[in-house]
Protein backbone atom coordinates (compact mmCIF):
# COMPACT_ATOMS: atom_id res chain seq x y z
CA UNK A 1 0.00 0.00 0.00
CA UNK A 2 2.85 2.33 0.91
CA UNK A 3 4.60 1.52 -2.39
CA UNK A 4 1.42 2.40 -4.32
CA UNK A 5 1.20 5.77 -2.54
CA UNK A 6 4.83 6.55 -3.37
CA UNK A 7 4.29 5.61 -7.01
CA UNK A 8 1.26 7.90 -7.27
CA UNK A 9 3.19 10.79 -5.69
CA UNK A 10 6.02 10.26 -8.17
CA UNK A 11 3.63 10.29 -11.14
CA UNK A 12 1.95 13.50 -9.97
CA UNK A 13 5.32 15.23 -9.62
CA UNK A 14 6.36 14.38 -13.21
CA UNK A 15 5.70 17.11 -15.84
CA UNK A 16 2.84 16.54 -18.30
CA UNK A 17 3.64 16.06 -22.02
CA UNK A 18 2.38 19.62 -22.75
CA UNK A 19 4.63 21.07 -20.06
CA UNK A 20 7.57 19.06 -21.37
CA UNK A 21 6.93 20.23 -24.95
CA UNK A 22 6.60 23.84 -23.81
CA UNK A 23 9.86 23.77 -21.86
CA UNK A 24 11.51 21.97 -24.77
CA UNK A 25 10.68 24.74 -27.29
CA UNK A 26 13.06 27.56 -28.16
CA UNK A 27 11.68 30.73 -29.76
CA UNK A 28 14.00 32.58 -32.13
CA UNK A 29 13.75 35.64 -34.35
CA UNK A 30 16.06 38.10 -36.06
CA UNK A 31 16.31 41.56 -34.51
CA UNK A 32 18.47 44.19 -36.20
CA UNK A 33 20.48 41.48 -37.92
CA UNK A 34 21.04 39.45 -34.75
CA UNK A 35 19.35 36.20 -33.78
CA UNK A 36 17.46 36.41 -30.49
CA UNK A 37 16.24 33.23 -28.76
CA UNK A 38 14.55 32.25 -25.53
CA UNK A 39 12.48 29.53 -23.90
CA UNK A 40 9.64 32.08 -24.01
CA UNK A 41 9.10 34.50 -26.87
CA UNK A 42 11.61 37.35 -26.40
CA UNK A 43 10.25 40.88 -26.30
CA UNK A 44 12.37 41.72 -29.35
CA UNK A 45 10.34 39.17 -31.36
CA UNK A 46 6.95 40.75 -30.70
CA UNK A 47 5.33 41.76 -33.98
CA UNK A 48 7.95 39.89 -36.01
CA UNK A 49 8.25 36.54 -37.72
CA UNK A 50 9.73 33.92 -35.40
CA UNK A 51 10.63 30.21 -35.33
CA UNK A 52 9.64 27.58 -32.82
CA UNK A 53 12.62 25.20 -32.50
CA UNK A 54 13.58 22.11 -30.57
CA UNK A 55 16.59 22.26 -28.23
CA UNK A 56 18.48 20.38 -30.93
CA UNK A 57 17.88 23.21 -33.42
CA UNK A 58 15.11 21.59 -35.50
CA UNK A 59 12.53 24.09 -36.72
CA UNK A 60 9.09 22.91 -35.63
CA UNK A 61 7.02 25.82 -36.85
CA UNK A 62 7.45 29.24 -38.45
CA UNK A 63 5.05 31.95 -37.31
CA UNK A 64 4.77 34.79 -39.78
CA UNK A 65 4.74 38.38 -38.59
CA UNK A 66 1.29 40.00 -38.41
CA UNK A 67 0.45 41.98 -41.53
CA UNK A 68 0.68 45.75 -41.48
CA UNK A 69 -2.37 47.84 -42.39
CA UNK A 70 -0.91 48.43 -45.86
CA UNK A 71 -0.17 44.73 -46.36
CA UNK A 72 -3.67 43.76 -45.23
CA UNK A 73 -5.20 46.29 -47.64
CA UNK A 74 -3.04 44.94 -50.49
CA UNK A 75 -3.94 41.35 -49.63
CA UNK A 76 -7.66 42.21 -49.55
CA UNK A 77 -7.34 43.98 -52.90
CA UNK A 78 -5.59 40.95 -54.40
CA UNK A 79 -8.31 38.69 -53.03
CA UNK A 80 -11.01 40.90 -54.55
CA UNK A 81 -9.22 40.79 -57.90
CA UNK A 82 -8.92 37.01 -57.65
CA UNK A 83 -12.65 36.62 -56.92
CA UNK A 84 -13.52 39.04 -59.74
CA UNK A 85 -11.38 37.06 -62.18
CA UNK A 86 -13.03 33.80 -61.11
CA UNK A 87 -16.46 35.40 -61.57
CA UNK A 88 -15.44 36.69 -65.02
CA UNK A 89 -14.22 33.25 -66.10
CA UNK A 90 -17.41 31.59 -64.87
CA UNK A 91 -19.55 34.18 -66.67
CA UNK A 92 -17.57 33.60 -69.87
CA UNK A 93 -18.06 29.85 -69.56
CA UNK A 94 -21.81 30.37 -69.15
CA UNK A 95 -21.92 32.64 -72.22
CA UNK A 96 -19.96 30.13 -74.27
CA UNK A 97 -22.23 27.28 -73.20
CA UNK A 98 -25.31 29.38 -73.98
CA UNK A 99 -23.90 30.20 -77.42
CA UNK A 100 -23.32 26.53 -78.24
CA UNK A 101 -26.84 25.69 -77.07
CA UNK A 102 -28.43 28.56 -79.03
CA UNK A 103 -26.97 27.84 -82.47
CA UNK A 104 -26.71 24.54 -84.28
CA UNK A 105 -24.23 25.69 -86.94
CA UNK A 106 -22.61 28.70 -88.60
CA UNK A 107 -25.36 28.61 -91.22
CA UNK A 108 -27.92 28.86 -88.41
CA UNK A 109 -26.22 32.03 -87.15
CA UNK A 110 -26.21 33.56 -90.64
CA UNK A 111 -29.89 32.73 -91.16
CA UNK A 112 -30.91 34.30 -87.84
CA UNK A 113 -28.84 37.38 -88.62
CA UNK A 114 -30.50 37.79 -92.01
CA UNK A 115 -33.99 37.42 -90.53
CA UNK A 116 -33.27 39.97 -87.83
CA UNK A 117 -31.88 42.47 -90.35
CA UNK A 118 -34.76 41.86 -92.72
CA UNK A 119 -37.28 42.88 -90.06
CA UNK A 120 -35.48 46.14 -89.30
CA UNK A 121 -34.93 46.88 -92.99
CA UNK A 122 -38.67 46.66 -93.57
CA UNK A 123 -39.19 49.28 -90.87
CA UNK A 124 -36.41 51.39 -92.38
CA UNK A 125 -38.03 51.31 -95.82
CA UNK A 126 -41.38 52.36 -94.35
CA UNK A 127 -39.65 55.25 -92.61
CA UNK A 128 -37.93 56.31 -95.83
CA UNK A 129 -41.27 56.24 -97.68
CA UNK A 130 -42.87 58.42 -95.01
CA UNK A 131 -39.87 60.75 -95.16
CA UNK A 132 -40.23 61.09 -98.94
CA UNK A 133 -43.95 61.89 -98.56
CA UNK A 134 -43.19 64.54 -95.95
CA UNK A 135 -40.51 66.08 -98.18
CA UNK A 136 -43.01 66.19 -101.04
CA UNK A 137 -45.60 67.80 -98.79
CA UNK A 138 -43.05 70.38 -97.61
CA UNK A 139 -42.10 71.25 -101.20
CA UNK A 140 -45.77 71.93 -101.98
CA UNK A 141 -46.14 74.15 -98.90
CA UNK A 142 -43.03 76.12 -99.86
CA UNK A 143 -44.36 76.68 -103.38
CA UNK A 144 -47.55 77.98 -101.87
CA UNK A 145 -45.54 80.23 -99.53
CA UNK A 146 -43.86 81.89 -102.56
CA UNK A 147 -47.09 83.79 -103.21
CA UNK A 148 -46.67 85.60 -99.91
CA UNK A 149 -43.17 87.00 -100.37
CA UNK A 150 -44.49 90.59 -100.36
CA UNK A 151 -47.27 90.10 -97.85
CA UNK A 152 -47.89 88.31 -94.62
CA UNK A 153 -48.10 84.52 -94.84
CA UNK A 154 -51.35 83.06 -93.51
CA UNK A 155 -50.92 81.66 -89.99
CA UNK A 156 -52.31 78.29 -91.05
CA UNK A 157 -49.73 77.93 -93.83
CA UNK A 158 -46.86 78.94 -91.52
CA UNK A 159 -48.07 76.43 -88.94
CA UNK A 160 -48.25 73.69 -91.57
CA UNK A 161 -44.66 74.35 -92.64
CA UNK A 162 -43.48 74.21 -89.01
CA UNK A 163 -45.41 71.01 -88.42
CA UNK A 164 -44.03 69.25 -91.50
CA UNK A 165 -40.48 70.34 -90.61
CA UNK A 166 -40.95 68.85 -87.14
CA UNK A 167 -42.28 65.59 -88.62
CA UNK A 168 -39.34 65.41 -91.03
CA UNK A 169 -36.87 65.89 -88.18
CA UNK A 170 -38.58 63.19 -86.12
CA UNK A 171 -38.65 60.80 -89.04
CA UNK A 172 -34.95 61.43 -89.69
CA UNK A 173 -34.22 60.33 -86.13
CA UNK A 174 -36.27 57.17 -86.67
CA UNK A 175 -34.40 56.38 -89.90
CA UNK A 176 -31.00 56.94 -88.26
CA UNK A 177 -32.05 54.70 -85.37
CA UNK A 178 -33.04 51.87 -87.72
CA UNK A 179 -29.74 52.12 -89.60
CA UNK A 180 -27.85 51.92 -86.31
CA UNK A 181 -29.97 48.92 -85.28
CA UNK A 182 -29.00 47.12 -88.48
CA UNK A 183 -25.31 47.83 -87.88
CA UNK A 184 -25.64 46.67 -84.27
CA UNK A 185 -27.29 43.41 -85.39
CA UNK A 186 -24.50 42.76 -87.89
CA UNK A 187 -21.83 43.34 -85.25
CA UNK A 188 -23.57 41.20 -82.63
CA UNK A 189 -24.05 38.24 -84.95
CA UNK A 190 -20.51 38.60 -86.30
CA UNK A 191 -19.18 38.36 -82.74
CA UNK A 192 -21.36 35.31 -82.08
CA UNK A 193 -20.21 33.78 -85.36
CA UNK A 194 -16.51 34.25 -84.61
CA UNK A 195 -16.84 32.91 -81.08
CA UNK A 196 -18.95 29.95 -82.21
CA UNK A 197 -16.32 28.98 -84.81
CA UNK A 198 -13.52 29.25 -82.24
CA UNK A 199 -15.44 27.18 -79.67
CA UNK A 200 -16.46 24.42 -82.08
CA UNK A 201 -12.99 24.18 -83.60
CA UNK A 202 -11.44 23.91 -80.11
CA UNK A 203 -14.02 21.30 -79.11
CA UNK A 204 -13.56 19.20 -82.25
CA UNK A 205 -9.77 19.41 -82.54
CA UNK A 206 -7.73 16.38 -81.37
CA UNK A 207 -6.15 16.78 -77.92
CA UNK A 208 -2.57 16.49 -79.26
CA UNK A 209 -3.17 19.37 -81.69
CA UNK A 210 -4.09 21.88 -78.98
Amino acid sequence: MRRLALLCALLVSLPTPAQTAQRGTVYCCTDNGHQVCGDVLPAQCFGKSYREMSPQGTVRRVVEAPLTTEQMARKEAEERERRAEIARQRAEMRRNQSLLETYSSVADIDARRDRAIEGVQSELKRGEVIQAQLQKKRAGLLREAEFYQKRAMPAALAASIRDVDSEIATQSLVIDSKRKDIESIRNRYEQDRSRYIALTEARNSPPNSR
